[in-house]
């Protein structure tokens, strides 16, 4: 399974990206394909599955997402019953805050007048998700948004030299303004401008 691309967009489609990783090219399903740039550099937060077409026959679909919170937001509404891949990322397509805020308030009648949700799976969404975020939010505060970052950088198979190191350059310019994605993407560019370590190359 796929936890994230580094790659170059080589083409933008309605429904979809493609994008180059290492002169391969992936067809990624995304709910906003809009908001990427045709020949930009960009890691793309993936989420992959295989879907049985025939007997004997799967082919592999592969989900993305700009930022790790519409990805952690898509994988949350699988977890609600009746909810499958590709609704919760036509759900997706709305936008993550205003989401966020509703369900916080348990506001079905206004959340169910975003696109791809009725009334029934507004309900289901708050049901299933209001604690979490409840939880989330009430402990949105510098020391949380750093232990999302480490986790989730752990997550996308960096080691804790490389983690600690990019954490603790954030931490010297930080922005209590800037969001857990925010903080995501920047240590990761810490990470790739890291100098090199000599010492280590002569171990």
């Amino acid at each position: 399974m796929y936890s994230y691309f580094y790659g170059k967009i080589i083409s933008i489609n309605k429904k979809s990206i493609t994008i180059d990783v290492n002169n391969i090219g992936y067809v990624i399903n995304t709910p906003l394909p809009e908001v990427f740039l045709k020949d930009e550099k960009t890691h793309l937060y993936v989420f992959s599955q295989l879907v049985q077409t025939s007997k004997n026959s799967y082919i592999e679909e592969i989900y993305g997402f700009k930022t790790y919170s519409e990805k952690e937001l898509f994988l949350l509404l699988m977890k609600c019953q009746g909810i499958g891949p590709k609704t919760a990322l036509s759900i997706c397509s709305n936008d993550l805050n205003v989401l966020k805020e509703l369900i916080i308030k348990k506001d079905i009648d206004s959340l169910s007048k975003c696109k791809f949700i009725n009334s029934k799976t507004a309900k289901n969404i708050i049901d299933n998700l209001y604690e979490y975020y409840q939880n989330k939010m009430g402990n949105e505060n510098g020391s949380f948004k750093i232990s999302e970052v480490f986790s989730a950088l752990k997550a996308l198979g960096y080691n804790d030299n490389e983690i600690n190191y990019a954490i603790a350059n954030i931490e010297k310019n930080n922005n209590p303004r800037d969001d857990v994605s925010t903080l995501i993407a920047n240590a990761i560019k810490e990470i790739v401008n890291k100098p090199i370590d000599t010492n280590e190359l002569n171990k």
